[in-house]
């Protein structure tokens, strides 16, 4: 593949719980790419400008590119030194919430790699924060998901997206954490939040940059061709988990209802007929049990 300048560097950001870490695992399958998870300290944003920040990516990601090319290493968050397909596990904690499964440290990538090879960096919340500042100088994605499945897997995980706070987002972005503090319902929060997301991704991001989660997992991971033509060899066996058995399936009847009733950007991508069809499939399988 030939790459050259800026188009080395990618990065992908999403909504949380939409496979943007399934992405990142399916792209380090890919010869000649690397794809990290959260591997920057990205909390130190908050006291950088814009202009400032963007020199810090640049700068991350030539960093990681150096100790790859000697050591075959990089910083990532991973299990057992890779990244994951699922960073959630299903072990709960004594809320009933999933637990992480991930820990920040260096993986070893043992692959051959090129001087041009495609370093893939993927946050999801700052960088969708500061999506504006990205987009002119790195070719970035955007990973999302049906509305419902996504809320119900915020709704059972344990992290700040639970109760409706993105905290990385939130310091980058004033605005929003004021428009969340402000809202008392933990749903009505969630549904801000993802409205939020996707405002964002539809005022920054071209179509052609938008990665869906249920074309990657119908595709075998073909879809990621957007961010690497090499993808187009995947044939990953991959189910949808949009009606996960370890979701709440109470609480995602409760969750559709809202979100039906609400407005959104993400109705922008994905139909009310969509969560309605999920929540048909959510009702055959109870009625099936």
């Amino acid at each position: 593949m030939n790459r050259t300048g800026l188009g080395n560097n990618v990065l992908i950001t999403g909504t949380p719980r939409s496979g943007t870490t399934l992405t990142c695992h399916l792209l380090n399958k890919l010869p000649d790419t690397v794809a990290l998870h959260e591997p920057m300290r990205v909390k130190a944003f908050e006291s950088l400008g814009r202009d400032e920040m963007v020199e810090e990516i640049g700068r991350f990601c030539e960093e990681q590119r150096s100790s790859l090319r000697r050591r075959g290493r990089a910083i990532s968050k991973n299990v057992d030194g890779v990244v994951p397909d699922n960073p959630i596990g299903e072990g709960r904690s004594e809320d009933g919430l999933r637990k992480r499964l991930v820990s920040k440290g260096e993986i070893v990538v043992d692959k051959p790699l090129s001087a041009d090879f495609m370093l893939v960096i993927k946050h999801n919340s700052a960088f969708t924060a500061v999506l504006e500042s990205l987009v002119g100088r790195f070719p970035v994605y955007g990973v999302i998901r049906n509305p419902l499945a996504t809320l119900a897997s915020w709704s059972s995980v344990e992290f700040s997206a639970s109760s409706g706070y993105a905290r990385a987002a939130e310091r980058l972005d004033p605005d929003l954490k004021a428009r969340l503090a402000a809202i008392a319902d933990d749903l009505d929060r969630q549904i801000c939040l993802l409205d939020w997301f996707h405002g964002r991704f539809r005022r920054h991001l071209a179509e052609d940059a938008i990665l869906r989660y249920e074309s990657v997992v119908a595709t075998g991971g073909r879809a990621l061709s957007k961010v690497n033509p090499d993808a187009e060899r995947l044939s990953e066996p991959m189910e949808s988990r949009n009606t996960n058995k370890l979701y709440d399936v109470g609480a995602m009847f409760r969750i559709g209802e809202r979100l039906l009733a609400s407005e959104g950007a993400f109705w922008e991508w994905y139909t009310k007929d969509s969560v309605a069809e999920l929540l048909g499939e959510l009702a055959e399988q109870s009625n099936a049990r």
